[in-house]
């Protein structure tokens, strides 16, 4: 006896191949979709190496930085006719110096260099003193006229400190001596090669641009005393 198939079998069967077709498909699409996003990606990225090497063999093979800028120069010093210099930003020096420090910088340093002789070189000038305070030089230029002045080694740092005795009463202007000159601190940016030439220099000219202080009567040492022999041996 032969079979038949329900009829309501025979019309659920296309239907569930007609599902199972279509999935099939997106299956197919999906990965047709993701072959050609990988074939793109994969592309990309083998131009951009060959950009990057043909731009390294044009630049000698490898890739280099470009160079940093070039830092910016010291202020350099202005020579001028009379041969003073001025210059900007002058250092002072640490001050935190004993006396002992300071005799041995100036054996060291400043004595080769004749710090404290007349211009001729022959000789200590007279205004030239040792390592004396602030009091010391005032109690010497007590009883001097207004322009009387004396330099003396600072007690505080590696430098010098010119003590002037005006109308007003006294000023003391440090000296650095730092480097190979001379100057002020902060009062302007002249430079002298020796301590006598800048001494020289403001017999004529004053320490300060609205000042009067001419360096017009140099202060000497005591009567049988002498404050600089331990500098000096």
């Amino acid at each position: 006896m032969p079979l038949y198939a329900h009829p309501d079998s025979i019309r659920w069967l296309p239907s569930q191949y007609m599902r199972k077709s279509k999935a099939a498909d997106e299956r197919r699409r999906s990965m047709a979709k993701q072959a050609r996003d990988d074939y793109k990606r994969l592309s990309m990225q083998a131009i951009a190496r060959g950009s990057v090497a043909e731009r390294a063999k044009n630049f000698g093979g490898e890739m280099k930085r470009p160079p940093l800028p070039p830092k910016p120069k010291a202020a350099s010093t202005v020579n001028s006719d009379c041969g003073i210099s001025r210059r900007q930003g002058i250092r002072r020096v640490n001050s935190s110096c004993t006396r002992e420090n300071i005799i041995k910088w100036f054996q060291a340093e400043q004595l080769p260099l004749r710090a404290g002789w007349d211009r001729s070189g022959t000789g200590i000038a007279q205004w030239f003193h040792g390592i004396i305070s602030r009091l010391e030089s005032e109690e010497l230029l007590r009883n001097k006229t207004s322009g009387s002045f004396l330099l003396r080694v600072s007690e505080k740092i590696q430098g010098y400190v010119l003590s002037y005795r005006s109308e007003d009463g006294y000023m003391h202007f440090l000296i650095d001596a730092s480097g190979t000159s001379y100057s002020f601190l902060g009062v302007d940016q002249l430079q002298h090669a020796t301590l006598a030439d800048l001494v020289e220099y403001h017999k004529a000219e004053p320490i300060t641009s609205l000042g009067k202080e001419l360096l017009l009567h140099p202060c000497g040492q005591r009567e049988n005393s002498c404050d600089y022999s331990d500098l000096i041996e």
